[in-house]
């Protein structure tokens, strides 16, 4: 798994909107040929500059590096629109979605019903504790809550589930060895009441 906080080389904080002149070393294709996962923290935000991050690693247009690959597992993807998510699910990469932090951050999350509609995978992640959950469960919780909050219920429970176990292996590629329970695979199981929650609530 080669996961880049930083992709564009932007750690000072420098903040574009309609050009690519982030760092002197951003990542680029050749850093990505060959790796099983590439999971980048792009587009953390609603505004325009949010938005240009993602563009200038969806394209090379204006000095951008085109990162879109089956291995790509974009964390965040916050201010992208029905446009750019075309490029996301034609190029066959996902998306961890991090709602607490997002919306502890910003108000706001990813428009991850306009992601599921399209058909691209979404896992969900915590991000990370400053902001985030200090767990998958708690973050299980959050996007539940927001689930029923705010988008009506979208998601059934199976589909929450799949978000932290077979889609969680398959942005990481690793659904050979987890995310099911099957022959040869790593076992992890948590037993639960069913009489308390049914199915997969």
């Amino acid at each position: 798994v080669y996961e880049v906080v930083f992709p564009l080389d932007d750690i000072d904080g420098t903040l574009r909107s309609s050009d690519c002149n982030y760092g002197n070393d951003p990542t680029n294709a050749g850093d990505i040929a060959g790796k099983d996962s590439y999971i980048p923290h792009v587009s953390e935000g609603i505004d325009v500059e949010a938005r240009n991050e993602f563009l200038c690693q969806a394209s090379d247009n204006n000095g951008g590096n085109d990162l879109l690959e089956p291995q790509t597992a974009i964390i965040h993807a916050m201010a992208l629109n029905a446009d750019d998510a075309e490029l996301v699910r034609a190029a066959g990469a996902k998306v961890i979605w991090s709602p607490r932090t997002n919306i502890d951050l910003y108000g706001n999350t990813a428009p991850v019903t306009l992601y599921h509609t399209m058909g691209i995978p979404i896992a969900l992640g915590t991000d990370w504790t400053v902001s985030g959950s200090m767990n998958l469960l708690r973050e299980l919780k959050c996007a539940d809550e927001f689930n029923d909050r705010n988008l009506g219920g979208f998601f059934t429970d199976y589909e929450m589930w799949r978000m932290v176990t077979g889609m969680g292996a398959v942005t990481a590629h690793m659904g050979e060895l987890i995310g099911s329970l099957g022959p040869g695979k790593v076992a992890d199981i948590a037993i639960f009441n069913g009489a308390t929650n049914a199915d997969y609530r």
